[in-house]
């Protein structure tokens, strides 16, 4: 077989796999059946397979547009110190004070905290390959001979990234908590995009996006939560606020256009 028709395959089988992934996406939003008894369970196995799939879509594209470099795992001890403070910053999304004193209180089973790990990681698996992936990397490239190009293409990027939780409110979300989700979405986004540009490495800024989700809600969709934000709560999440954040800022310093263009 020459090459051409290899690659003509190649192409087809590309093309018949997306159509039957967006078929499967299609028969998980539309159908209107119950997996599992608890109809939890249901929603979250059912929008962590729709997310998952819609992120192979993504995969899959991309590799037939010649990007398969994207998602290479990259230097995985060096890239995991790098991430580390904002790793911290997730764990420190989780009530561990109120937690402890017994103001947050975990009132379903054990085993559907691990169902939901699996949705976060399903939301960070799409997220993440479309807004660092796919939209900033295409900022990156289209920007990369303006003279704050990098920065443009992080700030689009997490706007966007921002923007898109106003959709939240469609789900019943408060017009307050949906505000606030979209301005520390936009800041998170920043550091994710920074982290990823200085690692290269899109599997650990899922991990990153998916534990700040698990920490951040799993106390509040799967249990009780009175008092979260007492002193030492708010003295600590400020303190790491500011130091990631300059943290974030020197990676930034540190970052190569060359490098990033050749993600």
């Amino acid at each position: 077989m020459n090459e051409k028709n290899k690659e003509i395959r190649i192409n087809i089988t590309q093309k018949i796999l997306v159509g039957f992934l967006i078929i499967l996406m299609m028969v998980f939003e539309f159908a209107d059946f119950q997996l599992f008894e608890n109809a939890t369970d249901t929603s979250i196995v059912t929008n962590s397979i729709l997310r998952f799939l819609g992120g192979i879509v993504f995969i899959v594209m991309i590799i037939a547009f010649g990007h398969r470099r994207i998602f290479k795992f990259r230097n995985f001890k060096k890239s995991l110190l790098i991430i580390l403070p904002a790793l911290i910053i997730s764990i420190n999304n989780f009530p561990i004070i109120a937690f402890f004193d017994g103001r947050a209180v975990l009132t379903e089973p054990v085993y559907r905290v691990f169902l939901f790990f699996i949705e976060c990681l399903s939301v960070g698996f799409f997220e993440e390959i479309l807004f660092r992936g796919i939209i900033l990397l295409f900022l990156v490239k289209r920007f990369s001979h303006e003279k704050h190009g990098v920065l443009l293409s992080i700030v689009l990027s997490s706007a966007l990234f921002g923007y898109f939780h106003f959709f939240n409110i469609l789900s019943g979300a408060s017009l307050s908590d949906t505000v606030l989700q979209v301005g520390y979405s936009f800041l998170v986004g920043m550091m994710w995009a920074i982290m990823y540009l200085k690692t290269g490495n899109l599997w650990l800024t899922m991990i990153l996006h998916a534990t700040y989700n698990f920490f951040g809600q799993v106390m509040f969709y799967l249990g009780t939560v009175q008092g979260r934000y007492d002193i030492y709560t708010v003295i600590i999440t400020i303190v790491l606020a500011v130091v990631v954040a300059f943290y974030s800022i020197l990676l930034y310093k540190q970052l190569d256009t060359k490098t990033m263009i050749q993600i």
